[in-house]
């Protein structure tokens, strides 16, 4: 039904084991798009059970734009120096350093967003949403609404990932700790720009 040879594209695509990408070629009949679809979902959702896990190693990586007036910097932590040096999570770590160069997030996070600079946008969107002339619980929908938009926007974790924008940044270091079976976090990032 399948091939050895489509058995290794797939693990050189994916990270998954020999025996997971088996499976998720059963599981597509021998399709490899959509075997590499199931094994996205399946290790995906091994991220959950791996977010306790201390994280003391990863790398450090840069990014510098073609025309040297913008720059990013990032920690991409890891639990092992093994997964550290895989040539597939130095380029997860680049990825990320490129995405904070284009995209500019203030914010790891939605929770790394000082409680005061929340407040000050809530204030700002109920200030717009009164001259709506709705009812209470309509504007309370919008603002909420337009603070999530607005922070979504600004949050590295929640920003559309630059190399496939159907994905959030969270669900690909997600899929990371799924490839690697290990906890993966991003640290400090910082961007430079001229």
């Amino acid at each position: 039904m399948f091939s050895t040879e489509q058995i290794k594209t797939l693990r050189d695509k994916t990270g998954g084991s020999i025996n997971e990408c088996k499976k998720a070629l059963e599981e597509a009949g021998g399709n490899l798009e959509k075997a590499e679809k199931v094994l996205e979902k399946r290790l995906g959702g091994l991220a959950g059970k791996r977010l306790g896990r201390e994280t003391k190693a990863g790398v450090v990586d840069t990014y510098i734009h073609s025309d040297g007036r913008i720059g990013a910097m990032v920690e991409l932590f890891c639990e092992t120096d093994f997964v550290a040096r895989n040539p597939v999570f130095k380029s997860l770590a680049h990825d990320l350093a490129m995405h904070i160069a284009a995209f500019c997030p203030a914010y790891l996070s939605l929770d790394a967003v000082p409680q005061e600079v929340w407040q000050a946008e809530k204030n700002r969107f109920e200030e717009e949403a009164r001259g709506l002339d709705k009812p209470s619980h309509i504007i309370q929908e919008i603002v909420d609404g337009k603070l999530k938009s607005h922070f979504d926007s600004i949050s590295l974790l929640e920003q559309p990932f630059i190399k496939d924008q159907d994905k959030k940044v969270s669900d690909v270091v997600n899929e990371a700790i799924g490839k690697f079976g290990e906890n993966i976090k991003v640290g400090r990032f910082v961007r430079f720009e001229l």
